[in-house]
C-alpha cells in the first residue's frame, strides 16, 4: 500500500539497521517503524488511509495531523526521536518514583518490627548485667 504523493527521497544506507534501530531505540514495532520510514519518504500519508501504528506515533509525537486535518505528517526526525525520548524516560522517571514511595512505604512497616525487636533485646542484655 504505497501513502501519499511518492517523492525522490534519497535512499537510506541500511533500512533494516534502521527499522531496527527505531524498534529497539525507540520502541517501535516493525510496522510502526517501516510507516515512519515510508512517511518520511513520501511526506504524508491521508488520514482516510488507515494504517496501524498511526495513533502510536502520534502518542510518540513523531507523526502530526495536518491543519485541515486530512493529512498524517512525520514530524522532523531530531524532533520525533527526541520526543520518543523524551516521553520514555517521563515514563521511566514516573515508575521509579512510584517505586521510590512503595519502598519507603515498605520501610516505614519495617522500621517497627526491627526496633521492637532491638529494644527486647537491649532489655534482655540490661538484665542479664545486674
Amino acid at each position: 500500500m504505497k501513502l501519499a504523493r511518492e517523492t525522490d527521497s534519497p535512499p537510506l544506507r541500511d533500512e533494516g539497521e534502521v527499522v531496527s534501530g527505531l524498534k529497539s531505540e525507540v520502541g517501535l514495532t516493525t510496522e510502526e517503524a517501516q510507516l515512519y520510514l515510508d512517511l518520511l519518504k513520501n511526506g504524508s500519508a491521508p488520514v482516510s488511509q488507515k494504517r496501524g501504528g498511526m495513533k502510536k506515533l502520534q502518542g510518540f509525537g513523531m507523526v502530526i495531523l495536518s491543519g485541515d486535518g486530512t493529512e498524517f505528517i512525520p514530524v522532523h526526525p531530531r524532533l520525533a526521536v527526541a520526543n520518543s525520548y523524551r516521553t520514555w524516560r517521563e515514563s521511566m522517571v514516573r515508575e521509579i518514583n512510584e517505586r521510590r514511595m512503595r519502598v519507603d512505604r515498605l520501610i516505614l512497616e519495617l522500621i517497627p518490627l526491627y526496633e521492637a525487636v532491638t529494644e527486647k533485646r537491649a532489655k534482655r542484655r540490661g538484665e542479664g548485667l545486674h
